[in-house]
Parts: C-alpha cells; structure tokens; sequence
C-alpha cells in the first residue's frame, strides 16, 4: 500500500473505463467485478468516465454510446481501462485512427480467451469474426495486463503484453457474511444439510449433470442432504430431476449473500475444458462469496483452483460422482474438518480475496503506468522509464 500512496501523492489519473455491461446495480460477472474496481478508484479521488447506459455514480461523466461519445471518452482519459472477456470488444476502439494518442496508457483487465467462442450459444456478431487476429493486433497497443487467474498470464504473453500482473477475484466480506443465514430462503429444505450449487446451466463449462448424477445417488445413502441450485433450471422432465434436488429463481446480486450464507457447502464444478489450450481459466466470483459466507468448498481438482481453494475447500476429479458423494458425506459427518475449512474460507476473504485488495492491486499499476514506471511481476512499480 506505501507504493500506491506514494504515487496518489503526485496525481490523481482520470480513467476511461469501456466496459460492455451497465455496472450499477451489478447483476453478476463482468457487472460485479467493474462495479467494485470503479466505486475501489472512484473512493480514492479518481475521476472515471464511462459510456452510456452506465449509470454507476461512481462514474464521474458518463458520456453518449456512440463515435462521438467514445472520441471524447478518448480524448478525456489519460489511461483507457478495458474489459476483455471471451467476446471481441472494446479492446480494437484504441486501433480506430485519430481517437486515442499512443503516448497514453491501455490496461487490459483479461477474463477470458476468445476460446469461448467455439462453444458459446447464439448468433455470432460482426466484431465477433474478427477473431483472434482482430485481438492480437490491438494488444500490441495495451501497456499492461490485469489476469484474474495464472492461465490469463500466459495468455497475455501470447498476445505480446509483457506486462501482465496476476489480480484473482475476490468477495466482499461486509456483503458476504455467515450471519446472514436463514434456512427458510430455500423452502422445501430448511431441515437440511444444504448443498448450493450457483450458476448458469447453459455454460457448457459448467458440470450441472454431476450435480444430478450425485444427488440421485444421495437420495438413498442419506436422505439428509438436499441440493438447492439457484439459477435457470435446465430442460428437463420431473421425472428426471431427484426430489432431494430444488430450483430457486435466480435473484439481484445484492440479495445473493442471504442465498450463501444459508447453505452448508458451495460447489464450484466444470468439465474439462479441451476446447481451451490454456485450461481452466477462471477465476469464479461464485467461489469467493461461497467462502465470505463461511461455507467450505467442493470444487473441480484443476490447477488453477487447487491455487484458490485449496487451504479451504475439497478437490473431486472431473465427472467422478462417487468423489463428490463421498466428500459431501464427509463434510457432514467430520464436524471438526466442516468448521476448520469454513473458518479458513472467510479468513482468506478477509486476509487476500476481497475487492480492497482487487482495487489496491489495480490502482497500484494504474498509478505506475500513468508515472512511466515498468512493473514488477506482482504489479508494483520497479523503476521509471527512461
């Protein structure tokens, strides 16, 4: 933190922030994420500027969707902050002549590979075809990279940027939090040892069918145990679906913290990702709220999860049913190892994975970039250029 004070000192950075989703109120994901970094730089004096519909107030000017409101966006800002996630975006704005003057900054906040176009559902759009020449061409011009995950890092040094810093996710531990928990949130459950499952059933990465497989199994070995999915429920008939399972509509970001806290254990479960040369490469938000609301975590035993949830959580292998039975039934029969992982999920939170030290991280490279300093492979600064 010394080092980012020592460059507030000097200046203050106003920050154009292209992003593709409205971040207020944040609904989930992207939303989430650019909430937190901007009201984190807004709470430091920074000014933001963005493009409608964003509504954030925590947006300084927000400035017309169109060629003329992203000129003067442009033209404004002294360092360009830009979303990438699994879709060509905002990232070629800078490649348009005349609208960006190469002497400033561009920080990449990377999410995702363009991998995730081989499997996403829905029409493909015109920027889309792009590709990945389109987003090799325009990283050339990013200063730096932000990677949410380890895989990320690799992938900037793909593209060409060599300076990518590592910045996981993180929770709100003042919005997350166990003593919230109220089991008549998930009716048909309250007398239940509760098993959540959070997430999108049409993601391809996402392994819904394990969680089925698994509670079909449970129903006879322990009654006891009842799985609440919170989410789109996928199509399928009644008969398919065990009746120790339950849907809950999905809700507002800000009522999900009541969800967590009143469940006993969070899944965070993939298939293997072939379609990705780099892996798995997330970095779930599901994850670290599951943890600030104390709930030990079963997850998917990849590399990059194993670095997260490894001191407070249980790996399965991929699509192994019986691993996910068997550790399941531990959690609620080994009292002493179910309160030992779930006091260290929310110290993590409360120590490293919270959107303070998101910010802090994010607005140490920011300042240095904007002071002409190179970075350190954590994101500080080691020295101005010349």
């Amino acid at each position: 933190m010394g080092t980012t004070s020592h460059f507030r000192e000097k200046q203050l950075v106003k920050i154009g922030f292209l992003h593709k989703v409205n971040t207020t109120p944040p609904r989930g994901g992207g939303s989430v994420h650019t909430y937190q970094v901007s009201q984190y730089l807004a709470s430091q004096g920074h000014q933001l500027l963005a493009l409608a519909p964003e509504q954030g107030s925590q947006f300084h000017k927000r400035l017309p969707r169109s060629v003329g409101g992203l000129a003067e966006l442009m033209r404004e800002a002294e360092l360009l902050y830009v979303r990438i996630d699994g879709r060509v975006g905002w990232e070629i704005a800078p490649m348009l002549p005349g609208l960006y003057k190469s002497e400033k900054p561009i920080v990449w906040e990377i999410n995702a590979t363009l991998d995730e176009l081989a499997v996403l559902q829905g029409k493909k759009r015109w920027r889309d075809r792009l590709g990945a020449p389109g987003r090799k061409l325009s990283a050339h011009q990013a200063s730096a990279a932000l990677c949410v995950s380890e895989p990320l890092m690799r992938y900037a040094h793909d593209l060409g940027i060599n300076q990518a810093v590592h910045v996981p996710n993180g929770s709100d531990p003042s919005l997350f939090y166990p003593d919230l928990r109220d089991p008549t949130v998930f009716p048909g459950l309250e007398k239940q040892f509760r098993v959540l499952w959070a997430g999108s059933t049409q993601y391809p990465w996402h392994d819904f069918q394990l969680v089925l497989a698994c509670a079909e199994r449970l129903q006879s070995l322990d009654p006891e145990i009842g799985f609440a999915v919170v989410g789109e429920p996928p199509d399928l008939a009644a008969d398919q679906i065990p009746s120790n399972l339950h849907f809950y509509p999905p809700v507002p970001y800000l009522e999900v913290p009541r969800l967590f806290a009143s469940a006993d254990v969070g899944l965070c479960l993939y298939h293997e990702l072939s379609w990705s040369e780099y892996g798995f490469f997330f970095s779930p938000l599901k994850l670290f709220d599951y943890a600030a609301s104390g709930l030990p975590i079963v997850y998917t035993d990849f590399p990059e999860l194993h670095r997260l949830a490894g001191s407070f959580g249980l790996p399965v292998a991929v699509g192994d049913i019986e691993g996910l039975v068997q550790r399941l039934l531990q959690l609620k029969q080994q009292r002493d190892l179910y309160q030992r992982l779930a006091g260290q999920a929310r110290q993590a939170v409360l120590d490293h994975y919270n959107w303070d030290r998101v910010g802090a991280q994010t607005e140490s490279v920011l300042l240095a970039l904007t002071a002409g300093a190179d970075l350190a492979a954590n994101g500080t600064p080691v020295a101005l250029k010349s």
